[in-house]
């Protein structure tokens, strides 16, 4: 009668580990972004908003090499073994100050790239206030052939990410005006400072 009642609880005790390992995958996954961003869409050009703020997209500048002028020294040059894309936005709040974070460039094969994280080459991370609209550059350094379908994805730099807003611009860059461009890039582009 004893072996009886240890088979039945070793059954009963390997089915219901069986039961909570099959439960556990359906547990949602912030790696498997159950938890997604509210998402704005527009173009190039156009005035993407949300509920937090707004982006303007006004133009998109594709060069194999960047200059960056200094008043007391010769210009820094960086090459790039793929090619820099420049993005010029403006950028207002909707409500009240905000400071932009997870910025990053989608492909139309699914990649993702952040900014160059080039030391010489200045990130965008100013404090935008509601109702200004204020200027924005970033520099992505992609391959070339990763340039066709490209969008600029901002969303906030709130600590939580949950139920945020993010905005998905697409550049414009889809077909043959995205070929064109990554096959003759310009030779060099001055940032501004």
């Amino acid at each position: 009668m004893i072996t009886l009642k240890k088979a039945a609880a070793a059954v009963l005790t390997v089915g219901l580990m069986a039961a909570a390992m099959w439960l556990y995958t359906f547990k949602p996954h912030l790696e498997d972004k159950a938890q997604h961003p509210l998402m704005s869409r527009g173009r190039l050009g156009a005035v993407v908003g949300n509920r937090d703020f707004s982006v303007k997209v006004s133009r998109v500048d594709v060069a194999s090499a960047i200059t960056k002028p200094d008043a007391l020294a010769k210009p820094t040059v960086m090459r790039s073994l793929g090619i820099f894309l420049i993005v010029q936005a403006q950028i207002k709040s909707n409500k009240k100050p905000f400071m932009t974070g997870h910025i990053r460039l989608e492909t139309q094969s699914g990649d993702e790239y952040g900014p160059s994280g080039r030391a010489a080459i200045p990130d965008s991370d100013n404090e935008y206030q509601p109702m200004l609209w204020g200027p924005a550059q970033y520099v992505f350094e992609i391959p070339k052939d990763r340039l066709a379908g490209a969008r600029l994805v901002i969303g906030s730099a709130a600590l939580q990410n949950e139920l945020s807003a993010e905005t998905n611009v697409d550049l414009g860059l889809s077909g043959a005006k995205g070929a064109r461009l990554a096959a003759h890039p310009a030779a060099s582009y001055e940032l501004r400072t």
